[in-house]
């Protein structure tokens, strides 16, 4: 175990149809004094050729992976300046992409920039070592950000460490944990939870910061991971009656603003997200084990929450604190009884090592596939379904990485009314079960409650 100092905690809410985030703590912690004193930090620095620039806002994609892309759309909805907002995340790829079980390091990283003695930054540049891919260096080209690496293998504590040496380096005092679907929502317990670790990590490691802390919500209940009930036993807990509670909506011209991204960003629920923003409403069957989720207004919902509520509730996080590596919280996973991603990715790697070599897409001609698709779309359409995810095709067609982009490039070449990323409409009418975007309403403080 590791030793550890107990922080001050605040609390922060977003308020008004601005969108701006209010500091609720005591005077002498109000931002003017972090700028005052962030001021000098920064001449002072200048004198030895380091210019620091004081940010106000972390933004902590709390499960790597798509939430990255979703931390620059709740900085986008919140009306935050970009040049005063810093992003991090964790890098953990789906083992099609990097085969290779578990969180990346930054050892595991070529051209990654040291910052200080523990953080590192992931730019435009920065690429993992071998035959692995991880997309935060094509977001941060294509939205001109950089984020900060969190470095998980080492543990919550470790995660603590790195966030207040930024914090000491860059002056923010606000820290925001994003997370889309919910499942950071969790107990712990729940049926059909499958990335309690991810999760788990990014709240310990965020306890008890010398910051105003809060956890950001999109997408509840889009990631399959947890049940209605789940879901039901959430808004009674975290929800109803919760007057520190905000809550608003990623609305579409936000999602427009990124929706690119999907044409070659793996994210399932991002994505969900983003196209539930767009007007897309009903039901979609997603990955490889075709779980059904709705899209519904819910899906692009976004509710703030006071970190000690989340982190009281999940019982994971809350025995993960003090510990150094990731390796421990795994066992502590095995006392809740629940697997973890990693044993997950290690059961996927070897299927993958021992699976035949894909075929060819000459053995397979695009237009084989295309009517395979277009017959299976039509069958789960007479059973309700609307949309199919493209990590669901991939699985329904039995499609390989590079097959599946291939097959991509040929959707959208073919099938641009239907093929719109990261989702197929099932129906050959385009516009099948879409509503008018233009209703959503822009983030803003709906009364106290969700």
């Amino acid at each position: 175990m590791c030793r550890r100092r107990n922080l001050r905690r605040t609390a922060v809410s977003i308020d008004g149809n601005v969108s701006t985030l209010s500091h609720l703590g005591p005077s002498w912690v109000q931002p003017r004094h972090y700028l005052s004193i962030w001021w000098l930090h920064t001449f002072f620095n200048g004198l030895f050729g380091v210019v620091e620039h004081v940010k106000d806002t972390l933004i902590f994609a709390g499960g790597g992976g798509g939430d990255a892309l979703a931390a620059l759309m709740v900085a986008d909805a919140f009306g935050l300046d970009p040049k005063r907002t810093a992003f991090a995340t964790l890098v953990w790829e789906r083992t099609l992409f990097d085969p290779e079980p578990g969180p990346r390091a930054p050892e595991d990283f070529e051209a990654i920039q040291a910052v200080g003695e523990h953080n590192h930054r992931i730019t435009a540049s920065s690429r993992l070592r071998g035959d692995r891919t991880t997309f935060v260096p094509r977001l941060a080209e294509s939205f001109g950000v950089s984020y900060y690496l969190m470095d998980v293998t080492r543990g919550p504590e470790r995660v603590r460490t790195q966030i207040s040496e930024l914090q000491q380096r860059l002056g923010f005092d606000r820290v925001l944990v994003v997370d889309v679907g919910g499942d950071i929502l969790a107990r712990g317990h729940e049926e059909m939870l499958r990335s309690p670790l991810a999760d788990g990590l990014a709240l310990a490691g965020t306890h008890d910061l010398d910051a105003d802390v809060r956890v950001i919500v999109t997408g509840l209940g889009l990631d399959g991971e947890l049940s209605e009930q789940d879901v039901a036993d959430v808004h009674a807990d975290l929800i109803e009656g919760n007057d520190d509670l905000t809550t608003g909506t990623i609305t579409p011209d936000t999602a427009s603003r990124f929706a690119s991204a999907f044409r070659w960003l793996p994210s399932e629920v991002s994505g969900l997200t983003t196209a539930a923003a767009l007007g897309h409403r009903g039901t979609a069957e997603i990955r490889s084990s075709g779980l059904r989720v709705e899209l519904s207004d819910e899906s692009c919902t976004v509710r703030s929450f006071a970190h000690d509520d989340v982190y009281q509730r999940n019982e994971i996080a809350a025995a993960f604190e003090g510990i150094c590596s990731i390796e421990q919280c795994e066992t502590v996973l095995q006392d809740f009884g629940r697997t973890s991603e990693l044993e997950y990715e290690r059961r996927s790697r070897d299927r993958l090592e021992t699976t035949v070599e894909s075929r060819t897409m000459k053995s397979l001609p695009l237009e084989e596939l295309e009517a395979d698709l277009i017959d299976y779309s039509a069958t789960v359409q007479e059973e309700g379904v609307q949309y199919l995810s493209i990590r669901r095709i991939a699985k329904v067609l039995d499609l390989q990485r590079h097959e599946l982009e291939s097959f991509k490039t040929y959707l959208a070449e073919n099938h641009a009314d239907r093929f719109q990323p990261p989702i197929w409409t099932c129906s050959a009418s385009a516009n099948a079960g879409q509503t008018d975007p233009g209703r959503s309403i822009g983030f803003a403080q709906v009364g106290g409650q969700g």
